[in-house]
């Protein structure tokens, strides 16, 4: 008892001689002394009571260095204090056997002044000590005290920052504000042996972010953690995770300005992040529980492709809905071993609000997700919920409108009306391993229309039906008949055709020389029609919409020659109809030079048309008149030339009108081309009386002619001399020549009828005077 009793008062002793010491600051640090830093110092305790306070003042932040010569069976206890005795840093030397070197703690610290304070820990007394304060000027130390957030550092972004962690009381705040919304990332560094934990927070105390450092034998590098944050201020808690007492750590606080990464805190529909269209965005799920939501606005009809970024190892959970809850669509991405690229879905949506909902799926927690809400305003693609008759989208003739099934029992329904009657053709497109269903039907489930796709692995195109139905509304039901609903697309349309025109409501002008022109009557206003140069492909050689019930168009050349265009009509909320082909005559053929024409009026044997410089082919016409009159001849040519056989042109001079008419053109003008007339009849002898007078002139007697004739003696039976010429006034003619020659002789003498050539020379001889 009385050795207990011993025991107890002795632990009393000790107690208050600790409680002493620990209050004693105040009043002996007045007798400080006052030291340089960078200097080594020394000095010995007097006794066991005995403390020695040494101030240093610091003229600018930064890092300082306590160390203190280390010796065998002597302990020495040494703190660093600011003037409130606030002990920031402290240790004790090491007194082992064999011990060596200095001790030493350090600390950061903004300018001020701070107090060393050496104090016996263990047999201590007499014994000389030596210590320096080391001090390194910098603004990227940690600077005690600052173990609340109140007391927090401020700090810049993307600086690296140093400080310790005492014990486990002790806890580090930074404080650091962003300008602008972007994200944020943590890193502590990595040391062997060694581990912190930190934290993102603001200030209410919101944890947005947490890691721990890693403390493996051979890490290197730091531990990081992201999040994106709106701008304001935040701060960042640091404390001691396994064998982390008074050793140093680095931290940075690392910024990225941008508008495209995740704001926490965005976990419910009332705090979802507002997102763009067609933008990437990038987050984090910072534990299972952790959802991110986000919103978007449409400002009008169209599609929306969600797209995750696959990761190896990992898969997220992205849904669209509504602020109801209700989920148009769900997609996942990828997490198989050697994965790429994107997960997408598509979904249709009317104009409106809508919120995307990013969860864990497998594996994601702290690992950054890109995710991108692509839109393409459009009427075409389906607008969910469409589900029954009631809430049926509207569709529009002729148009391809797309769209998913969302669930293994969706049912997309569209609403579409005929304007007349008439043949509707359906088509689906085929999906490789997916068959689909479509049917028509009327709003009392009555079906007229059935289709389902093919469903083989090299399925393509479409599958399309066909139906003549009357005038009203339908409706076109798409459902998924086999094959993975997730992201299943489908391609739908139906089609009306336009009936095709009336040949007999065309009229066409293929002009020469100016444009040609094409006349459609029959037709309503707004009606489109089109010309082309093929019954099918070609190209459009005219254009044009009705604004009343007759339309002309002009081309400026249909083709020289005769063909076919081919005319379609597309009506309002109508496909194109088939093409109708028009039959044209080919231009008016150049009409032929007279100097390709030679007309040969032969006497006693057919007359003959000779045809010049054309091409085979050719048709040659020839006529009595320049216009209308008889059609004498007509032949086509087998060359370049050719010769036209008349029976008889006729005896005297004329003229006749040629013609030509070359492949797939029309007949050309009419060239007028001269003939002469035929040869006249010789004159008999016995018409003949020739006298050689004497001393007088000669005369010719020339009988039983015609008023007109003409009379010609020659003095040879070609060539030669003209002796005389006249023409007749009655039915004889008396030519007079000066002298014939004395002696007996010939002369020849020939006649001419009107509109005929001169006859052949009838020798008459004569005697001599």
């Amino acid at each position: 008892m009385k050795q207990r009793n011993i025991l107890v008062a002795i632990i009393l002793v000790l107690g208050l001689l600790i409680f002493s010491k620990g209050n004693a600051v105040l009043a002996d640090a007045g007798d400080a002394v006052s030291i340089s830093t960078n200097q080594s110092y020394s000095s010995t305790l007097k006794d066991y009571d005995d403390e020695d306070y040494y101030k240093v003042t610091l003229a600018e932040d930064g890092n300082i260095i306590l160390s203190m010569n280390q010796k065998a069976n002597v302990s020495w206890y040494a703190s660093i204090e600011n003037s409130s005795g606030e002990v920031l840093e402290d240790f004790n030397t090491d007194d082992s056997a064999m011990v060596s070197g200095a001790a030493s703690r350090q600390v950061g610290l903004p300018k001020g002044t701070y107090y060393i304070k050496i104090d016996n820990y263990y047999n201590a007394t007499g014994v000389k000590y030596t210590f320096s304060v080391q001090f390194t000027k910098s603004s990227f130390y940690e600077k005690e005290s600052n173990n609340s957030i109140t007391a927090a550092n401020a700090i810049d972004t993307d600086k690296i920052y140093k400080g310790t962690i005492r014990d486990y009381d002790d806890s580090d705040f930074y404080k650091f504000t962003i300008s602008e919304d972007g994200n944020i990332a943590l890193s502590i560094k990595n040391k062997a042996g060694t581990s912190w934990s930190g934290h993102i927070q603001d200030s209410k105390g919101i944890i947005y972010e947490d890691l721990n450092s890693d403390d493996s034998e051979l890490v290197d590098g730091y531990s990081i953690t992201e999040v994106g944050l709106p701008k304001g201020t935040y701060y960042i808690k640091l404390n001691g995770y396994s064998s982390y007492s008074h050793v140093p750590y680095e931290f940075k606080v690392g910024y990225t300005k941008s508008n495209f990464y995740e704001k926490e805190s965005n976990n419910n529909v009332t705090s979802a992040n507002s997102l763009s269209l067609n933008q990437t965005y990038y987050g984090r799920i910072s534990e299972y529980d952790d959802d991110d939501f986000y919103k978007f606005t449409l400002a009008s009809d169209g599609k929306v492709v969600l797209s995750l970024k696959n990761l190896a190892g990992s898969s997220w959970e992205a849904k669209i809905h509504n602020s109801k809850g209700e989920i148009y669509q769900t997609l996942y991405s990828d997490d198989s071993e050697l994965v790429d690229g994107y997960a997408s879905a598509s979904i249709g949506l009317p104009k409106g609000t809508y919120y995307i909902k990013v969860t864990n799926y497998s594996n994601t927690v702290n690992k950054q997700y890109e995710l991108k809400a692509a839109f393409t305003g459009s009427n075409n693609y389906e607008k969910e919920f469409n589900d029954n008759l009631a809430t049926a989208n509207l569709m529009n003739l002729n148009q391809l409108y797309y769209g998913n099934s969302n669930t293994s029992y969706d049912k997309d329904i569209y609403k579409f009306t005929l304007p007349t009657d008439g043949n509707i053709s359906v088509k689906l497109k085929q999906v490789p391993n997916m068959e689909w269903q479509a049917t028509v039907q009327n709003s009392s489930g009555t079906s007229y229309v059935e289709l389902e796709t093919n469903d083989s692995e090299l399925a393509t195109g479409y599958a399309t039906a066909n139906k003549m139905m009357k005038k009203g509304t339908y409706y076109l039901v798409i459902e998924r008949n086999y094959g993975d609903y997730f992201n299943a697309a489908y391609a739908a349309s139906v089609t009306l055709q336009t009936s095709p025109i009336s040949a007999s409501k065309v009229k066409l002008e293929n002009n020469k020389g100016k444009d040609d022109k094409i006349s459609v009557s029959g037709l309503v206003k707004g009606d489109v029609i089109k010309v082309y140069n093929a019954s099918s492909k070609g190209q459009v050689i005219a254009q044009n919409t009705a604004g009343s019930s007759t339309l002309t168009l002009s081309v400026k050349q249909i083709g020289l020659k005769s063909g076919k265009v081919y005319i379609s009509v597309t009506k309002a909320g109508m496909t194109e109809s088939s093409r109708v082909g028009i039959s044209y005559t080919g231009e008016q053929s150049d009409p032929l030079k007279v100097s390709q024409v030679k007309v040969y009026n032969n006497k006693g044997k057919t007359d003959a048309v000779n045809i010049s410089g054309v091409s085979k082919g050719d048709t040659i016409k020839v006529y009595n008149a320049s216009s209308k009159g008889k059609l004498l001849a007509t032949k086509q040519v087998t060359g370049t030339s050719g010769s036209i056989s008349i029976k008889q042109l006729g005896t005297k001079s004329g003229k006749v009108y040629v013609t030509i008419t070359k492949s797939g053109m029309k007949e050309s003008g009419r060239t007028a081309v001269s003939y002469k007339g035929e040869q006249t009849t010789a004159l008999k002898s016995s018409q003949i009386k020739v006298t050689n007078n004497k001393k007088k002139n000669d005369t010719i007697v020339v009988k039983g002619i015609a008023k007109g004739d003409t009379i010609k003696v020659y003095n040879a039976s070609k060539n030669g001399k003209l002796l005389a010429s006249g023409t007749s006034k009655g039915t004889s003619s008396t030519l007079t020549v000066k002298q014939l020659g004395t002696k007996s002789g010939k002369v020849y003498i020939t006649i001419t009828k009107s509109g005929m050539t001169e006859s052949s020379r009838t020798s008459v001889s004569f005697k001599k005077e």
